[in-house]
């Protein structure tokens, strides 16, 4: 009933989606709202360029928007409620045993996996590469995401099961 007008882009074929392209591939856009789920990359640009024009954009994502800087640090509440302050430089492991608090452990600097323990909620930043681990409760696992406490440092506030 010419009510849907379909556009296939292949990023095999055409790579992909550059969403500057969008005001030409869809010249009504400002008149719709517009729907969009896919990797963050691809949200973050589409938030953009809709919010440069004033546009109506309705997302989804799997995975939160995490505002965490490298360094940023935080507290570490355990499973027995005992909670720790740690800077973003310091491993949660040795956060922990300055604290008292008795951490199984191994290798000190994340070969041996003596050290995991799941995180409950929260974020953590790998101290070898800066890769950020995030713990959502009703989106990840209910028992937690393992996490290497010896070289992981709290991005922010977090949960971690010791028990």
């Amino acid at each position: 009933r010419g009510l849907l007008r379909l556009v296939e882009l292949h990023t095999d074929t055409h790579g992909l989606l550059d969403v500057d392209s969008l005001d030409e591939l869809v010249p009504d856009l400002a008149e719709r709202p517009t729907y969009a789920c896919g990797p963050a990359g691809l949200l973050d640009a589409l938030e953009a360029h809709h919010e440069a024009r004033g546009l109506v954009l309705h997302t989804e994502r799997f995975r939160p928007v995490v505002l965490a800087a490298p360094g940023e640090g935080g507290t570490v509440t355990f499973a027995d409620g005992r909670e720790v302050a740690a800077d973003g430089a310091t491993p949660i492991l040795d956060a922990a045993e300055e604290a008292g608090v008795l951490m199984p452990s191994g290798c000190r600097m994340g070969i041996c996996m003596g050290c995991v323990l799941p995180m409950k909620e929260g974020a953590v930043r790998d101290l070898r590469n800066g890769a950020l681990t995030v713990a959502v409760p009703g989106e990840t696992d209910p028992a937690g995401v393992p996490i290497q406490t010896c070289v992981s440092a709290p991005a922010g506030a977090c949960s971690v099961d010791h028990s």
